[in-house]
Parts: structure tokens; C-alpha cells; sequence
């Protein structure tokens, strides 16, 4: 990244900071925005209170498909480059550049969420979209997968261009993040304590997740995960025509707390997909918990047999 300190807005979290640059953008003359598809449904529902049109751009095996940014005439993009949520996919490389070209033939502003980009198991963390131009490119992280999600901070790099505007709207909204918890997570990054904790989290995250991966091959055999060796979830296809949303339904009734590719996906067919965390869970509960998930399945009318021929944007 390059940043400097007059260039950085501190935030409420991620969302609240995506609200003040969707108010910024909707100040300056932008109409729409376009949104991962799929995604998470609070982005467009923030857009929208902004005053900008949500435009879903579907998500492929190698990210955000750059290509049709320009017919969908939109004035922003947010994304999550380094580890997309849900599919787990990264940003392929020539998409990267070819974003960059776009947002400065348009003059456009990318809104790069770096979701869990510090939790990368097989190999060092991707860069920022942010190191490639400053000038179209916003920053924003949070300490809600670092640390805890109770931990309201997070964070913005501007472009020189949008800092005034997203400083009075910062202002007329809560003027200012509480400062005592700020104090303390800088005292936090000065002791070398966050590098300290990240080494240490990696490694017992890469077991909980490998604990899981295991046991869905030992269990569920036919199903297949995707994306990347990163993050705090995994992304499992199920073979056949299993129903993710009896899955999920039947799955809370026995306390087993899980997402499905249906609460983040509007673009049509795709296979049935379960989103399993694993950040909380022992590795003994996780076994456990893919144990008798992969128990439950049959009892939704599912048929976890044979494995799907599904990819990530087919359908």
C-alpha cells in the first residue's frame, strides 16, 4: 500500500466507512455502483440509502468479471480482491490490470474491501489493489477478522480526491470513532503485538481448517471445496440435487449455525453451496459438527452421491 496519514479516515468498521464513500460518490454526481454477485446483501441495501443503484457484476473461478464493468455504466465498484466473499476466489492477475486501465479511462473509484486478506494458509498474502493507484483505489480494512467483530474499527485510504467529502460526512455523522480504543490499538501495533497475534492465529486457523477439510473428505467425499487456502470459512459444493436451504433450515434445529451460496448469490443457477466457518470451533467440534451435517443431508431429500460439474460463473 502507499498511504499517509492525511489520507486515512478512521471508521466504525467496514460498512460504516462504506457508507460514507457511497454518500461521498452520490455528492459528486455518481449514480450507480456495482456490487460482486455474489456478495454481501448489506452492500447494496448501503448503496441504496446513499442514493446510488446497486449493479450486481457476477464473480467467476478467477474473480470479478473486470469485462463487463464499462456496458454497466457504473460510476464505482466494491470488491474483495485478495479473498472474495463467499466463493473464496482471488482476483487473477491480468483482471487486476485490466480494473486499473478501466477506473482511469472512466474516472472511477474501486472500493477494495481486503477481507481476510491476512489469513492466507498456502502462500504470502496478495498486495493491494491500493499499491496500483492511489488516485481511484479505496482502502479499507478492519480489525473484525483480526481481533473480534465487537471491536467497532476500521479504516480508509482515500484518493486526495475524495478525503474532504468523506471527512464531513464522517463528521456529520458520529464525529469521530471513540479515541480510548484507538490509543489502544495503536499502543497494540507499536509492541509488535499484532504481528505477534497473526503469526499465532494463522497457524491455529490453518489447523481448524485443514481439521475441516479433512473430515468433509472422510464425510462428504463427493463434495467439493472452494477457493483459496485462506480466510475463516470454507466454500463446499454439494453434488446432486441437494437443497441448501432445507440443509440450512434442518441444520439450525440440531444447533449447527451455517450460510448457503443463497443468501449471497442473485444471478441465477448454481449448485447447492454450504458456507461452513470454522474461526470458533475446536478441532474436535469441527469434525463433529461435519459429522452430523453430512448425516442430516439425506433427510432434506438430498443426494450426496455424485459430485456437481459446476464452476464458479457457469451458470
Amino acid at each position: 500500500m502507499v498511504a499517509s496519514r492525511d489520507r486515512i479516515v478512521v471508521t466504525n468498521g467496514y460498512l460504516q466507512g462504506l457508507g460514507l464513500i457511497c454518500r461521498a460518490l452520490a455528492g459528486r454526481g455518481a449514480r450507480r455502483i456495482a456490487c460482486e454477485d455474489p456478495s454481501s446483501v448489506e452492500e447494496g441495501r448501503i448503496a441504496a440509502r446513499a442514493g446510488l443503484e446497486a449493479v450486481r457484476v457476477p464473480v467467476d473461478g478467477r474473480g470479478l468479471r473486470v469485462d463487463l464493468l464499462a456496458a454497466a455504466e457504473v460510476d464505482a465498484v466494491i470488491l474483495t480482491p485478495a479473498h472474495q466473499h463467499p466463493t473464496g476466489v482471488v482476483l487473477a492477475p491480468d483482471r487486476r490490470t485490466a480494473l486499473i486501465a478501466w477506473l482511469r479511462a472512466a474516472g472511477a473509484i474501486a472500493i477494495e474491501d481486503d477481507y481476510d486478506a491476512e489469513y492466507r494458509y498456502d502462500r504470502p498474502a496478495v498486495g493491494a489493489l491500493q499499491g496500483l493507484d492511489q488516485d481511484h483505489v479505496v482502502y479499507a480494512g478492519t480489525v473484525s477478522k483480526v481481533l473480534a467483530p465487537a471491536l467497532r474499527l476500521g479504516w480508509m485510504v482515500l484518493p486526495p480526491s475524495l478525503v474532504d467529502s468523506v471527512r464531513e460526512e464522517k463528521l456529520l455523522h458520529d464525529q469521530g470513532t471513540a479515541r480510548i480504543e484507538q490509543l489502544a490499538f495503536a499502543q497494540f501495533l507499536l509492541r509488535g503485538d499484532l504481528d505477534r497475534h497473526l503469526r499465532r492465529m494463522r497457524t491455529r486457523y490453518r489447523r481448524r481448517r485443514d481439521a475441516m477439510i479433512a473430515a468433509l473428505a472422510e464425510s462428504l467425499p463427493a463434495a467439493t471445496v472452494r477457493g483459496i487456502a485462506a480466510g475463516l470459512h470454507v466454500t463446499v459444493e454439494l453434488p446432486g440435487p441437494a437443497d441448501e436451504a432445507a440443509i440450512a433450515a434442518e441444520a439450525r434445529s440440531r444447533g449447527i449455525a451455517l450460510a448457503t451460496m443463497g443468501d449471497y448469490w442473485t444471478g441465477g443457477h448454481y449448485p447447492p453451496t454450504l458456507i461452513l466457518g470454522y474461526s470458533q470451533m475446536t478441532e474436535a467440534r469441527l469434525r463433529s459438527g461435519v459429522r452430523e451435517l453430512a448425516a442430516l443431508i439425506p433427510s432434506t431429500g438430498g443426494d450426496i452421491r455424485e459430485p456437481a460439474a459446476w464452476r464458479p460463473g457457469a451458470a
